[in-house]
């Protein structure tokens, strides 16, 4: 596990200790909610009261929570991807180096959002997320969110290994969710699909390559949002040391974002 990993992993769990604030008992995902559409993250170095810089979240944008500010009642600490100026349709972000501290009031735990509910498809195959917030919405307009999860191919593919011997790439990409071999049953999300009254869209390929052994539990998937322009699709896949959390943000019916981590049990 990479010094990353361990800092995100340690923070997953001093996540419970600030359940009295958030109730936040899921994932340690935030999103900014501010009404006026932004959050100012504090940035420090070394003393935690030394301000270096000011980094501004629009609305939407996703963090991962660590612990509450130190000597703060209306701050926490949080971790958060460094965004490149490039213009790019989808980003997957698997490092989290950036850190600050951001007023709670303009945030909120995502999976403490309106919830999308849950059903599944008749071949059990396929998770379908619909938004029952508006029973006055007729069933068939309503935004729906399906997750469709399939038997494997990686053993066919190239596998890359690392000095201990767990597969890290296939086919030149990062894999989630396996270890030194490829279990029997081996099963990889193979389509993620948004259905809004007016947009459409499958998730590109980049947004859901390699991610192996994703969970048909409830419990640890969900669907929230902000409003119709801010969807949030969260998994907690694989079991053991090979567990993983990860997020996507839909904007406007696209798949904008994503972070993930390893998180072992």
């Amino acid at each position: 596990m990479t010094f990353i990993d361990k800092a995100i992993y340690a923070s997953v769990f001093s996540l419970f200790s600030f359940s009295q604030i958030f109730a936040q008992n899921k994932v340690p995902f935030g999103v900014v909610k501010a009404e006026e559409g932004y959050a100012m993250v504090r940035v420090h170095k070394d003393d935690y009261r030394k301000i270096v810089d000011k980094i501004r979240m629009k609305k939407g944008d996703v963090f991962i929570y660590v612990k509450p500010a130190p000597g703060e009642t209306e701050w926490i600490w949080i971790k958060y991807p460094e965004k490149d100026d490039t213009d790019k349709p989808f980003v997957r972000y698997d490092s989290i180096t950036k850190e600050g501290m951001v007023n709670k009031n303009r945030v909120v735990f995502v999976d403490q959002l309106p919830k999308f509910t849950p059903s599944k498809s008749k071949n059990g195959k396929s998770i379908i997320f619909t938004d029952d917030s508006n029973p006055k919405i007729p069933g068939n307009q309503r935004t729906k969110v399906i997750i469709d999860v399939y038997p494997s191919y990686a053993h066919i593919k190239k596998q890359e290994k690392d000095a201990e011997g767990n597969i890290v790439k296939i086919d030149k990409v990062k894999s989630w969710g396996i270890g030194k071999e490829l279990p029997e049953g081996l099963t990889e999300i193979k389509s993620v699909r948004v259905q809004q009254p007016g947009r459409g869209s499958v998730f590109v390929r980049d947004a859901i390559k390699n991610m192996f052994q994703p969970t048909m539990d409830f419990e640890n998937v969900g669907v929230t949002a902000i409003d119709n322009d801010h969807i949030f699709l969260y998994m907690t896949n694989g079991s053991g040391e090979n567990r993983y959390t990860t997020i996507w943000t839909i904007k406007q019916g696209k798949a904008e974002s994503q972070i993930i981590y390893k998180n072992p049990e």
